[in-house]
């Protein structure tokens, strides 16, 4: 199988990093590819890679990015992500950021298409382990209670691991940690590397799955939906906790091939159940920022049915008094109780194992019959009350 890897390579100007063993290894694994050595990686970058200087169009230069590779400092690995909407209903978490970006697959509705924007339009993996592992201890240090650390938000967690190796170097190193936990999620199907691993039940791998019919459509260059159920169920079989992300799901209108949106992720739910065992699933449905959503005509392909799926979508919110913040737009509460509810009947034809809403307001998870004071997301290490 011929593994990804990117047409122009960007260093930090580090000695440091220059001469890391992952820094290394991706130079080894990156041979002929043009290696440029950077101070400052958002100016330098735009300014010297001749791939980002060659676009002109918007959605262009975020494509072209996903060919560019910047190899950063471990710095700043290791923070807190917290939603600053009380209403929309999403339990803070520790953030390990290994990859901004990171990912090379183009998804219609990937929301790190603004990120692209707002910084820089490239793929940046960190190096320096061992500086990342200190910030983790400390992390780990403040309390005895168990943290899981989310390294799956900026970006897939195994799709760019051929090159950087972090799951050969942090999943080990989880399982010999008192309280700390690992959360990798991904749409990889590649995790050979990871059976043999001693992760001691400390590493919770988690797969964004889709239907079949709406994952080839939308979720471009990403492996198969039969790829990436394969690889869970491997894993699962090698002793990591395994969860699913049934996100987002598409109610689409019209019928892909023969099948109707209901039909096909039955099956798809049953076919899952099959596979794997999960401990856990989470459910999403389409959902964008505002300012997504606003420059859609500019982050969609053009002639992409999900630009009309789009059009009738409305803020979830209303905006609070002073406030600019109507929450993102989606399908009214009405579509995605529907929605949240039917996938949930079709679950529990097969499991009783603790479901969750991604980022949805509390009517919805009532009228699905969901207790948002046990909120167990995929993320999270233990329910959580977001009451």
């Amino acid at each position: 199988m011929k593994l990804w890897k990117p047409d122009e390579l960007f260093i930090h100007d580090d000695d440091e990093v220059k001469n890391d063993d992952v820094t290394r290894w991706i130079l080894r694994r990156c041979g002929g590819v043009p290696v440029t050595y950077v101070t400052n990686a958002r100016k330098d970058i735009a300014g010297k890679s001749k791939i980002l200087n060659k676009t002109t169009g918007f959605l262009d230069k975020i494509l072209a990015g996903k060919h560019v590779l910047y190899v950063a400092p471990g710095e700043n690995a290791v923070d807190t992500f917290q939603i600053d909407d009380p209403r929309m209903k999403c339990p803070a978490f520790p953030r390990l950021k290994l990859s901004s970006n990171g990912c090379f697959f183009a998804c219609e509705w990937c929301y790190l298409k603004l990120t692209y924007r707002h910084a820089s339009p490239f793929i940046e993996v960190r190096v320096q382990y061992e500086k990342i592992r200190k910030q983790l201890e400390k992390k780990l240090s403040e309390t005895t209670d168990g943290v899981m650390f989310n390294g799956g938000e900026l970006g897939d967690s195994l799709s760019l691991d051929h090159l950087a190796r972090a799951a050969a170097s942090f999943i080990p190193w989880f399982g010999t940690t008192i309280n700390g936990h690992l959360f990798m999620l991904t749409k990889s199907g590649a995790v050979d590397h990871l059976l043999k691993l001693r992760h001691n039940g400390r590493t919770v791998l988690a797969w964004s799955l889709n239907a079949p019919e709406v994952s080839k459509r939308y979720e471009k260059g990403a492996p198969p939906f039969k790829k990436r159920l394969g690889a869970a169920r491997k894993a699962q079989e090698a002793g990591y906790p395994v969860r699913v992300r049934l996100d987002p799901i598409v109610p689409i209108e019209e019928r892909l091939g023969d099948k109707a949106w209901r039909e096909i992720y039955s099956r798809t739910i049953r076919e899952i159940f099959k596979a794997v065992t999960p401990e856990r699933v989470t459910l999403g449905t389409l959902r964008f920022e505002r300012n997504f959503h606003r420059m859609r005509g500019k982050l969609i392909s053009q002639g992409c049915d999900l630009l009309a799926t789009m059009k009738g979508m409305k803020p979830m919110f209303s905006k609070d008094p002073g406030t600019e913040k109507a929450g993102k737009y989606s399908f009214d509460i009405a579509t995605r109780s529907e929605i949240f509810a039917f996938a949930l009947r079709e679950i529990r034809k097969h499991s009783d194992c603790p479901v969750a809403l991604c980022k949805e307001e509390e009517k919805v998870w009532d009228n699905v019959g969901l207790d948002l004071s046990r909120c167990a997301c995929v993320c999270q290490l233990h329910a959580v009350d977001m009451t």
